[in-house]
């Protein structure tokens, strides 16, 4: 059965633009209950993207946006993980599309529709794209210049048509960036503190059963993952600190894994090193969850 599931790192609702946590009791609570009967977890950034795609799609009946289409496919592209990759990838999103649209408009305004002119085409897009860091844009920017330089009704005109494709991606991408900006922004900070809870918790758990040490492995994965957009959200995240204790802390757990597992092969001689760094950051892990407690 196809039901929705909460995702604890990224859970919150927008009912906090509003000042209070009555919607966001709520909403935790229907999908706790039914967490246990879900195959997924459903977070933010999706609820996020469906109200992007909606305020997209309202726009899109109006004459704002000509082809609801790739307004759409912007809105949609340019909601990710972190309001800072939303910035990043939309901005590498737009530059493309203007890519992608000029180089088939000047091959259009030519004429230029040969199997090898079109082979050419795609390889200057392709160029242009990793020249500007933005690969992840390839794609998008090579189907919108086959577009422009294929489309056989160009409403309005070439260069309209080139214009109106190029507007309405870039409306999208604007849309998206600003609910992710402004409506239950990723609350890192508060993820961090509850991963590294359960860091903690499992380090510990290592003591009475050795088979633990596969969770701790994984559990630091997800620990890093949350730190490393934590630290790409700072200019946005209210919630930010300068801690270096944090950083200190997360440094010495991601090595549990490795003082963990050296300690079931190593001898005497070393075997007192690594339980001491266990113990060092365990340490830290307590302290640094206080901290940042205190913070939130």
């Amino acid at each position: 059965m196809a039901v929705l599931g909460y995702n604890r790192y990224t859970g919150g609702t927008i009912f906090h633009i509003w000042g209070t946590k009555l919607g966001d009791f709520m909403v935790k609570d229907i999908l706790k209950k039914i967490e246990h009967h879900s195959p997924i977890s459903i977070g933010m950034r999706i609820l996020k993207t469906w109200l992007a795609a909606t305020v997209t799609a309202f726009v899109g009946l109006t004459f704002i946006i000509s082809n609801p289409f790739y307004a759409l496919m912007g809105a949609v592209f340019g909601m990710q993980n972190t309001v800072s990759n939303s910035f990043l990838m939309g901005i590498g999103r737009i530059v493309g599309t203007a890519i992608g649209a000029f180089i088939g408009f000047i091959f259009a305004s030519f004429y230029l529709d040969s199997p090898i002119a079109i082979g050419i085409a795609i390889a200057i897009v392709i160029i242009i794209c990793i020249l500007l860091n933005i690969k992840h844009s390839i794609l998008i920017t090579v189907t919108l210049c086959l577009l422009i330089m294929f489309n056989p009704t160009r409403e309005g005109g070439l260069l309209n048509y080139t214009f109106r494709r190029t507007l309405d991606t870039t409306l999208g991408v604007v849309i998206a960036f600003f609910i992710n900006r402004f409506i239950a922004p990723p609350n890192h900070l508060k993820s961090l503190v509850e991963q590294l809870e359960v860091l903690l918790e499992v380090s510990r758990l290592v003591a009475f059963d050795m088979n633990e040490i596969n969770n701790v492995r994984d559990e630091t994965q997800k620990l890093m993952a949350i730190y490393n957009n934590y630290q790409a959200d700072e200019k946005y995240d209210k919630h930010h600190i300068k801690n270096v204790s944090l950083r200190e802390t997360v440094e010495a757990s991601s090595a549990l894994y490795f003082h963990f597992s050296t300690c079931l092969i190593a001898d005497e001689a070393v075997l007192g090193f690594h339980e001491k760094k266990i113990c060092e950051a365990q340490s830290m892990l307590s302290k640094t969850i206080i901290q940042l407690k205190g913070v939130l």
